[in-house]
């Protein structure tokens, strides 16, 4: 049975305690921005000594995950993967059609994201959901552009947290900057057009209330679908590949 078999490793105190924040993080347990309990605290709530947490939290400073405030604590790194966004965001300012590409990634992303919360959300993630959305109609009454991209955005985040799916709530948060940039260009152009506007609000209602409400997964599936085309025919078709809009709409239209 040689090479069948392998010695099963044990796991260090200190990597077992970076695991198990690694997984809150990913969860959205522990937010970005989000500040840790103290070494002492950690330390008795782990049952082991402060030089095992530093020890953790260095490891997980070194991933990029956390960072250090001299006299403030640790803090959950405010953009996890920002150096995934960076590239990226340069790439679609040059791309004709970057916007497109963005639209396809969220209807894929975030109508999985939408179905997945409906089914399963926590209590909390609900809650969570709905105070976004209220932000979210707060900032769109305002009529500041950059504000209602952001509780657009967040709100988009807290269906993906919602969805209790790791993945894709590390992707969307790796990509914050990028949905943010998404939305607030969407969203310059849907002020042009007032009644897609007032469909737009409609359909974030509907996601809302699909999730929140409802916990119907599949009208919370379209409702996002439909959003999704909404945005798409705002855009300018002439600085897009003609087939970018078709495509779009046969994802948003199949089963």
């Amino acid at each position: 049975m040689t090479g069948y078999l392998s010695i099963p490793r044990v796991i260090r105190a200190a990597d077992a305690i970076m695991d198990q924040v690694e997984r809150l993080i990913l969860e959205g347990k522990v937010r970005p921005g989000q500040k840790l309990s103290s070494e002492r605290s950690l330390a008795e709530e782990f049952d082991v000594s402060r030089p095992t947490v530093r020890e953790a939290i260095q490891k997980l400073e070194a991933r990029g995950l956390v960072q250090r405030r001299h006299g403030g604590g640790t803090f959950v790194t405010e953009h996890v993967g920002s150096t995934f966004v960076d590239p990226m965001m340069t790439m679609i300012q040059r791309s004709s059609d970057g916007a497109f590409d963005i639209l396809e990634l969220r209807f894929a992303l975030e109508s999985v994201a939408a179905w997945l919360a409906a089914d399963r959300s926590s209590d909390r993630a609900r809650a969570n959901v709905q105070r976004r959305y209220y932000e979210l109609q707060a900032a769109a009454r305002s009529h500041d552009l950059h504000r209602e991209a952001r509780a657009d955005a967040e709100f988009h985040l807290a269906v993906a947290e919602a969805s209790q799916n790791g993945v894709i709530l590390h992707i969307m948060r790796s990509t914050f900057v990028l949905l943010e940039e998404s939305i607030a260009r969407n969203l310059a152009e849907l002020n042009l057009d007032r009644m897609k506007k007032q469909d737009l609000a409609l359909q974030r209602e509907a996601i809302y209330r699909a999730i929140v409400i409802d916990r119907d997964p599949l009208g919370a599936r379209n409702a996002v679908r439909q959003h999704m085309l909404t945005v798409s025919e705002s855009l300018d078709r002439e600085r897009l590949a003609d087939t970018k809009p078709r495509r779009l709409k046969e994802l948003t239209q199949s089963a």
